[in-house]
């Protein structure tokens, strides 16, 4: 039997974005999917998106152009807020905490520092902390449809959809043209369930920026979901504003792959190795893709070979492996394949059945 991820839970990849430090990003998951023969159980792995904080070094151009400008305006606000944005694009939390202090010791009634801490507080999780910000902004800056935005994100969080869209609608009142607002909406709604209404609201978001990144993903995403190939037409939307990112190359190549697209599906996942030659998922699907579909088995290990060299530990790309093994009469192989998968994960049934198979 073969051994595939499939499709992802679309609400894990999108609720993510609020917890991460770097402003609207997505995970994702799988979803098993099993047939009625025991040949395949999932379709296509998740990517894996946890941040690993890294050492940030005065070597960086951009941080060193930003630390030279502070050391010459040291009391400038907007350069802390600037170095802040920075060190969390590069997953330092802790000095982008820091920095934003640092502004807000300036003046503590600096609105973009304001929203920058409760942006800060509310993807951390303190939601009372930022709630109180926002009451002090909302205070000094009535009638502001970013902070109405700021709520609206909160209350999201919180999982209150309700209110997420009562300060969403406010935001709209103060700025009709508030394309962060309506992006909210949609995501509110999807929630909710009400797909017809979000689809609606992301088009209204793009429409009002034609260059909403996260937007164009999330129609792709709710396209995809519904099997309707304008999925691919959102996703190469998204693909001209950022060319290079991996959550829409991954789910382009999984909404091809799973309506048999497949040299489509192959040229999306080829195109995402050449970008990211550590993208461990790419290198597996193409060797599913091989092993499952085509049969060509030597092609699809050296894909599988591929994802291992990315991560030892990938036990599905260790068992289907050994089952391209199998499938060729190559038992010894496939038993070391089938045992290294064990050795992973002792309780990993596929591989033990493997085992079984060529032992009988």
């Amino acid at each position: 039997m073969l051994i595939a991820f499939g499709t992802f839970y679309l609400y894990m990849m999108r609720i993510l974005f609020y917890f991460m430090l770097a402003a609207l990003l997505f995970a994702c998951q799988p979803k098993e999917e099993t047939k009625n023969n025991e040949t395949a159980t999932e379709n296509a792995t998740e990517i894996n998106n946890t941040a690993v904080e890294t050492p940030i070094s005065e070597a960086d151009s951009a941080l060193t152009a930003l630390n030279k400008k502070i050391r010459a305006e040291i009391n400038n606000k907007d350069l802390y807020l600037d170095r802040a944005d920075y060190y969390l694009e590069n997953q330092n939390p802790k000095e982008a905490m820091q920095d934003i202090n640092r502004a807000f010791r300036i003046d503590t009634t600096y609105l973009p520092t304001l929203l920058k801490q409760a942006d800060f507080l509310t993807k951390s999780g303190k939601l009372q902390l930022s709630q109180n910000i926002l009451d002090k902004a909302d205070y000094l800056y009535p009638e502001n449809s970013t902070i109405q935005v700021a709520y609206s994100q909160l209350y999201l969080v919180a999982r209150n959809n309700t209110k997420s869209i009562n300060y969403a609608d406010l935001a709209i009142k103060y700025d009709m043209y508030n394309a962060v607002a309506y992006y909210l909406k949609g995501f509110n709604f999807l929630e909710q369930g009400d797909t017809t209404t979000a689809i609606s609201s992301y088009q209204t978001a793009v429409e009002q920026d034609p260059d909403y990144f996260e937007a164009y993903l999330e129609l792709g995403l709710v396209y995809s979901a519904k099997h309707d190939p304008l999925a691919i037409e959102y996703f190469n939307n998204a693909l001209e504003i950022k060319p290079n990112e991996r959550r829409v190359l991954y789910s382009k190549g999984m909404f091809e792959q799973e309506h048999e697209m497949f040299n489509e599906a192959m040229q999306t996942y080829t195109v995402a190795i050449k970008i990211h030659p550590d993208f461990r998922e790419a290198h597996y699907n193409l060797g599913y893709i091989h092993l499952f579909y085509l049969q060509l088995y030597r092609q699809s290990q050296q894909h599988f070979t591929d994802a291992i060299a990315v991560d030892p530990r990938y036990k599905e790309a260790h068992y289907n492996r050994g089952y391209a093994f199998e499938m060729l009469g190559d038992i010894n192989n496939a038993a070391k394949d089938y045992r290294k998968a064990l050795e992973i994960d002792p309780s990993y049934e596929y591989a033990a059945k493997g085992l079984s198979r060529l032992n009988n």
